[in-house]
């Protein structure tokens, strides 16, 4: 005999109105991120409806992003790790991961009564030690010599916008002088 009520629950559940998890969407949140996902993908003569609603989808990708598990982890309730990457790896090749943290990060600038752009930006670094290079066979890392703080080791930078929220970072670099290498990665899920 089935459980009064449990319809109801499964449904809740499955649209992802119950906040199952921390990471979840609030009707609120999904409200707005809704719009700015691409349509479905279809062929020329149309296609088979998607077989996961959306927003289960993209409760899946904020668990990943914010439990720092992986794909092959995710909970038996939500769509398989196999369709969620796929999507994830749609939006972001297509673009859309930019575009969702572009346009939130410009609309809580405006609630804060600020541009949607940032105009100024803040630039950080630090001198990291660095342990001796490896023997003759493995690649020696890239390092260098601070000589201002007399370290070896690499040299970090951090862009962050003025004012940011914190943890909030335009972008990082690792460089070391010997050779110089510059690596940036943009603040997105990735």
């Amino acid at each position: 005999m089935p459980c009064p009520g449990a319809e109801e629950f499964v449904e809740l559940l499955a649209s992802g109105g119950g906040g199952g998890y921390p990471s979840d969407l609030a009707d609120d949140q999904w409200a707005l991120v809704e719009p700015l996902l691409p349509p479905a993908r279809v062929g020329p003569k149309g296609g088979r409806r998607e077989e996961h609603p959306r927003r289960r989808i993209v409760d899946a990708i904020f668990y990943v992003v914010r439990s720092g598990r992986a794909w092959r982890q995710l909970p038996k309730d939500f769509p398989p790790w196999p369709t969620v990457y796929r999507y994830f790896t749609w939006w972001h090749d297509d673009g859309t991961v930019e575009r969702i943290h572009d346009a939130l990060r410009g609309w809580v600038r405006e609630a804060d009564g600020r541009g949607a752009e940032p105009s100024a930006g803040l630039i950080g670094s630090q001198s990291v030690r660095t342990a001796a290079p490896a023997p003759a066979p493995a690649p020696a890392p890239a390092r260098g010599f601070d000589a201002g703080k007399k370290i070896k080791g690499r040299k970090r930078f951090i862009v962050t916008v003025a004012p940011a929220p914190p943890g909030y970072h335009a972008a990082v670099a690792l460089a070391g002088t010997a050779p110089f290498r510059t690596t940036t990665r943009p603040w997105t899920w990735t």
